[in-house]
């Protein structure tokens, strides 16, 4: 049975605050493969130019819903968001049965999501518009949605000198994560060798999103340590496991 690899750094900055790794994910070659052959999460019964989107982004701690709210009224525009003309009159954002503030969605999917034949290309259009000011997509989408595959959950143990260690563990975003309905999904992402073709390990190609999820200095110190261990790939199976 092939096994995870795993490696932990201790913020340099911090020494109660860890980091530890999905080192067979970050060393594999996955790459989106939207536009490429991903038919979303409900292959066959969905329009694929809505992906992973098809129930709305939930919004975090991290997240400003003024600014998206601003975002569609003030720099997004009929030309480059499909369903401009419902999010002047209704709004970006709505809330779940759970007080959970999240995307609207319309017809079967995130409002910033448009949909195959439109004008001004398939997609969310605020990765569009990113790209189109030469910026990252993180500049503007919910961090959700410029996370994943990437995922990450906090836990707090307790250090040798009695103090919180607060334990971040960055891995692949899989099927439990989603919680329930997740083994439903059809999970490209990680399910098919499909999505692992990628030029370059994920470490390299989600090199901004690591480091705004752990900063540079602990990026640093795991992009070495993945440098010199993707030169001994021949001891370990990289994913995908199949």
């Amino acid at each position: 049975m092939l096994e995870r690899e795993w490696v932990s750094v201790t913020d340099p900055d911090d020494d109660h605050r860890r980091y530890t790794f999905d080192v067979s994910f970050l060393l594999s070659s996955y790459t989106c493969i939207y536009g490429a052959g991903c038919e979303g999460i409900h292959p066959g019964a969905q329009d694929p130019a809505i992906g992973c989107c098809l129930h709305g982004a939930y919004l975090n701690d991290d997240d400003d819903p003024k600014e998206l709210e601003r975002l569609a009224r003030e720099e997004l525009d009929p030309s480059t968001m499909q369903f401009h003309a419902k999010a002047v009159k209704k709004g970006v954002l709505t809330t779940d049965e759970d007080g959970e503030v999240l995307t609207r969605t319309v017809k079967g999917g995130c409002i910033f999501a448009n949909r195959t034949g439109f004008e001004g290309g398939i997609g969310c259009a605020l990765h569009h518009l990113a790209e189109s000011r030469g910026e990252h997509h993180s500049t503007y989408k919910p961090t959700v949605c410029w996370q994943v595959p990437l995922h990450r959950t906090i836990d707090e143990l307790t250090a040798n000198d009695g103090d919180t260690l607060e334990v971040h563990t960055i891995a692949a975003y899989e099927r439990g994560h989603w919680g329930e309905g997740g083994a439903e999904f059809g999970w490209w992402c990680l399910d098919d060798e499909v999505a692992f073709v990628g030029r370059h390990p994920v470490y390299r190609s989600m090199e901004v999103e690591l480091r705004m999820m752990v900063g540079d200095a602990v990026y640093d110190e795991l992009a070495e340590h993945l440098d010199v261990r993707r030169r001994q790939s021949g001891r370990i199976t990289f994913l995908p496991l199949v």
